[in-house]
């Protein structure tokens, strides 16, 4: 049975699942037309405890939240290499949120606000935790895991939206230090999933995600 990823017309939180299929090369369908929410998520109607996007269906099988989702289809796609732990995954995958959406996601609407949390000692303390987590060149070593997925498309989301404009417009690199996370996002990115999906045509597959404001962009040095 063809496993369904529900999620917006967009990457994001979405990504990461939709990332392992790529690289499992498993049959999958990406759903994100609204009234179709209403089959599996209970903020649409549906007699379930999942509650939003995104969800994984596979067969009478549904989960949701982006971590737990990752995580079901790493373990079921046998990304599960040699020293693998299921609770260190977790909070891997925790650090993460905690970093990109927790932290960064909430000082990138103001460009003083942006620039003093990527300067100061919160950014650099939650950075420098993330790559104590990685053997190299991905969490656990030679092979991925769901979590490896998961920093991989919080990386797309926040170089697209943060990191690429600011490196354009004023030459900052924030995440030059962390040699460890760069690397893992660029093992992935070089992964034949990742080139596969890439080559589809942009109507075939979910948008990417956008920059930050212009206004936030031209603020960031005020």
């Amino acid at each position: 049975m063809t496993i369904k990823v529900y999620y917006w017309n967009m990457l994001a939180r979405g990504a990461a699942p939709l990332r392992i299929l790529e690289h499992t090369e498993t049959p999958y369908e990406y759903i994100s037309e609204m009234p179709k929410f209403g089959a599996v998520m209970s903020k649409f109607g549906a007699n379930t405890d999942c509650f939003a996007p995104p969800v994984v269906e596979d067969g009478d099988y549904i989960i949701s939240q982006s971590t737990a989702a990752t995580m079901y289809l790493g373990k079921k796609l046998g990304l599960t290499p040699p020293g693998y732990d299921d609770f260190k995954t977790m909070q891997h995958m925790a650090d993460i949120v905690d970093l990109f959406e927790g932290n960064l996601g909430k000082n990138n609407e103001h460009g003083p606000t942006l620039k003093k949390f990527l300067e100061g000692d919160r950014f650099k303390q939650l950075m420098t935790n993330l790559e104590s987590g990685i053997k190299g060149p991905y969490y656990y070593g030679d092979q991925p895991c769901a979590a490896d997925f998961f920093l991989g498309a919080h990386m797309d989301w926040r170089m697209a939206n943060v990191f690429d404009p600011l490196n354009a417009k004023y030459g900052v690199e924030p995440l030059a230090p962390y040699k460890k996370i760069v690397g893992l996002h660029d093992a992935l990115k070089a992964t034949d999933g990742y080139k596969r999906f890439a080559a589809k045509e942009e109507k075939e597959k979910p948008k990417a995600m956008g920059p930050i404001k212009d206004d936030v962009l031209n603020a960031y040095n005020d």
